[in-house]
């Protein structure tokens, strides 16, 4: 706070509800899910671990299920949609709402093509 009582310009950046967030409907569940943009550090974590896992066969089969975890969310509670259990099953679920959310959850959070590749440089 500034000697007015003002928040400074770091208070007001670090307040600010600057995650964007899109409601995804999949009649194939019968379910409306909001899919928010991962925080940075989440961001960095998770292409950090794909990455790594993906240096021998350019593929890590727990891309989706890890993504979903942490970008979905129910919209009525704020609550994630997916623990960590859901890492064990996604991967068995038709894979058409799966896709859907995930492509969401890749471009609300600046994963595209070379996203994942870019995102630990300098890190």
């Amino acid at each position: 706070m500034d000697g007015n009582g003002n928040a400074s310009l770091s208070e007001r950046i670090r307040l600010a509800e600057d995650l964007t967030r899109e409601l995804v409907e999949l009649p194939e569940w019968g379910v409306t899910i909001q899919v928010r943009a991962l925080p940075v550090g989440e961001r960095l974590r998770l292409a950090r671990e794909w990455r790594v896992e993906n240096e021998e066969d350019g593929i890590n089969e727990n891309f989706y299920p890890t993504l979903l975890v942490a970008s979905v969310y129910d919209p009525e509670t704020g609550d994630p949609v997916f623990g960590e259990d859901a890492l064990e099953w996604l991967n068995d679920k038709s894979s058409g709402p799966v896709e859907k959310l995930a492509q969401v959850a890749v471009r609300l959070s600046g994963l595209g093509p070379t996203g994942v590749d870019d995102a630990g440089e300098g890190s």
